[in-house]
């Protein structure tokens, strides 16, 4: 891979996190929070200028960050990925558990664990059929 071609792609991992972070910022100013926007403008431009660097380096998570990894790295990643849905998926079917004992109606808890099953079995087909 041509050092064009990584540095292209060290940009367009940074400018996606970018534009996260200007969204979020975005939304907590709309929202009537402008010490907060501030804040999360500050963390995310900290958080952009770590990834840059942070994936100029020859480690695994350089690698992924900049999206060339090999097949043991995409592996890595996948587990990771796969791990973090786990427990997300965890702890929205608690809370819902919990809303629902406190006389609550599970929402949005369950509408999350809803779209998470979902992605699951939709996942799982088009990934057999693959």
């Amino acid at each position: 891979m041509t050092t064009k071609t990584m540095t292209a792609r060290r940009w367009a991992t940074t400018g996606t996190l970018a534009l996260g972070g200007a969204a979020v910022t975005l939304a907590a100013w709309a929202g009537g929070e402008p010490y907060l926007a501030v804040a999360l403008a500050v963390i995310y431009t900290v958080c952009c200028g770590v990834a840059f660097l942070w994936s100029r380096g020859s480690g695994d998570v350089a690698a992924l960050i900049r999206l060339t990894g090999d097949e043991r790295q995409r592996l890595i990643d996948l587990r990771a990925t796969a791990v973090a849905g786990l427990v997300t998926l965890a702890f929205c079917l608690g809370g819902a558990i919990i809303d629902l004992a406190r006389g609550g109606t599970g929402n949005p808890w369950a509408l999350i664990c809803a779209i998470g099953g979902l992605a699951y079995v939709v996942a799982l087909a088009v990934v057999r059929r693959g």
